[in-house]
């Protein structure tokens, strides 16, 4: 999927889960980023999603390039497959790795003026067919 497209797809589960006057069911942690490797010295900034998706994004104090290099190593490791390595049009790297068949998309750019880095990590909720259950039709 393209680096870009990833936060059109996170708006447009947001806004489908806004129809209705509940508040907006967000997926679980568990299950869509299982397993979900922090950066060092992770600090929890914002949370964002809907049923299907999740984003969670982290400030770390250590250096953009030095949190690209500490995903890439994990992402070599614990049944990781880096999928794409690339850089989006702000100049942000941008990470998809898989584990098992679920997706995380790590994009990694430069705080600014707070120093450090900020990392958002994306991932969906995906069902596996090991563990699907027949659903019965609605009647």
């Amino acid at each position: 999927m393209i680096p870009s497209r990833i936060g059109y797809l996170l708006l447009c589960a947001a806004l489908a889960a806004c129809g209705g006057e509940k508040a907006p069911q967000m997926a679980k942690l568990g299950d869509a980023l299982p397993n979900l490797p922090f950066p060092p010295d992770p600090l929890v900034v914002g949370r964002a999603g809907g049923p299907d998706v999740l984003q969670i994004t982290v400030r770390s104090p250590v250096e953009p390039a030095e949190v690209a290099e500490y995903y890439r190593g994990v992402f070599k490791t614990g049944g990781w497959r880096l999928v794409n390595d690339a850089r989006d049009a702000d100049g942000a790297t941008v990470l998809l790795a898989e584990q098992q068949g679920t997706p995380l998309w790590v994009r990694i750019r430069d705080a600014g003026r707070e120093q450090g880095t900020l990392v958002e990590l994306s991932g969906a909720v995906v069902e596996h067919a090991d563990s699907a259950v027949a659903r019965k039709p609605a009647t």
